[in-house]
């Protein structure tokens, strides 16, 4: 039983398959990828029991069935190693994996098919279907907001809901910031909204960049699986409840500060490169016609940059520098509009002309 490939093909999918393989494991079976034939080529699946990722390499030629478990990114290294152009031949010899490309040869130590555990993908009941930039963009403009705090894990994810337009609507806080994006997609149903894992964001993410055509997503209450060609990806959603963000979204302000993003963006991270500690912040004085960026640090120094804006009230407030310049990069566009009531408040930040995401930002008490 021996199977022939495509190195570069093969290299690619194990890449993708290694990475959602957890850096350390206490079952190690986990840190395996199942290899195994099929009608429609090599079939190479891993999982950490929470995200699972699936792909079908066509197959060069095959001389009987190959199915197996080796080290994942052992065997994604080896796949890598090859020559370009190359082809890579897997047999099983003696319940290890014997591995040819070109004048090398390897063997790698084997685990049974049987022993290897798969997330069951049952009553996926809701269905859409994108294009996979449009995916990757949504999720990138809102990943950045999400929680890393373990006790708070109803908010390591985004909530994938309905909007009040009927859309597909993405959320994501940690408390401090909340980034929102509304989907060009009609959500199928009412009660179908979950709260995506992250692992499963980021891979998302990754695959559907890649990708040049439409992804379908299936999901139910606890799971999703996207499929993208050969490739997909299931992942268990978060078990928790979001919070209901809408009341935590300030209102419209009749003087909002209309500026450029990139240009405000720049001048943060020029004077925050005086900024010390983990928790830097800058200033944002406001007077007519200009935002002052500005900060101060009694050990380093001070810096002061103004940027032009359409801007008339006048109140100075801080921001952590980094959750300002991640709400700037997420919303991006030529003009951003600023509704800010006052030194106390939130700070809501969306495109001058509407593309249906927002962020907000918490000021420096």
């Amino acid at each position: 039983m021996s199977v022939v490939l495509e190195a570069g093909a093969l290299a690619k999918a194990l890449k993708k398959a290694a990475a959602i393989v957890a850096a350390s494991n206490t079952i190690p079976i986990l840190a395996n990828v199942r290899i195994e034939t099929t009608s429609a080529g090599l079939q190479v699946l891993t999982t950490d029991l929470d995200v699972e990722y699936c792909e079908t390499v066509p197959l060069v030629s095959a001389d009987g069935e190959l199915a197996t478990t080796v080290e994942a990114k052992r065997l994604a290294a080896l796949a890598g190693a090859a020559a370009k152009g190359a082809q890579i031949s897997l047999a099983m010899e003696d319940r290890q994996l014997a591995v040819k490309a070109g004048r090398s040869r390897w063997k790698l130590n084997a685990l049974p098919v049987t022993d290897f555990p798969k997330i069951p993908a049952l009553d996926l009941v809701h269905r859409l279907t994108m294009p996979g930039q449009q995916l990757a963009s949504a999720l990138a403009r809102v990943l950045w907001s999400r929680s890393t705090e373990p006790t708070r894990y109803y908010l390591n994810g985004p909530l994938w809901h309905a909007g009040s337009d009927g859309m597909l609507r993405l959320v994501a806080t940690n408390g401090h910031t909340l980034a929102s994006t509304r989907v060009d997609a009609r959500f199928p149903a009412e009660g179908a909204d979950l709260i995506l894992g992250p692992k499963f964001c980021m891979a998302a993410q990754s695959i559907a960049a890649d990708f040049s055509g439409s992804v379908d997503l299936e999901w139910s209450a606890s799971k999703i699986r996207m499929t993208a060609g050969e490739c997909s990806l299931l992942g268990k959603a978060i078990d928790g409840t979001f919070p209901d963000y809408r009341r935590v979204i300030p209102c419209e302000v009749d003087d909002p500060i209309v500026v450029d993003p990139e240009m405000l963006r720049q001048a943060v991270r020029r004077i925050d490169l005086v900024g010390e500690g983990k928790t830097r912040t800058v200033r944002i004085g406001r007077s007519d016609g200009i935002i002052v960026v500005s900060t101060q640090n009694a050990e380093v120094g001070s810096g002061t940059e103004e940027v032009p804006a359409d801007v008339r009230a006048s109140f100075e407030v801080g921001f952590n520098s980094q959750y300002l310049d991640q709400v700037l990069t997420a919303i991006g566009g030529d003009s951003v509009t600023i509704h800010h009531a006052d030194a106390t408040s939130f700070a809501l930040v969306r495109r001058t002309v509407d593309d249906g995401a927002l962020a907000i930002v918490g000021p420096m008490r």
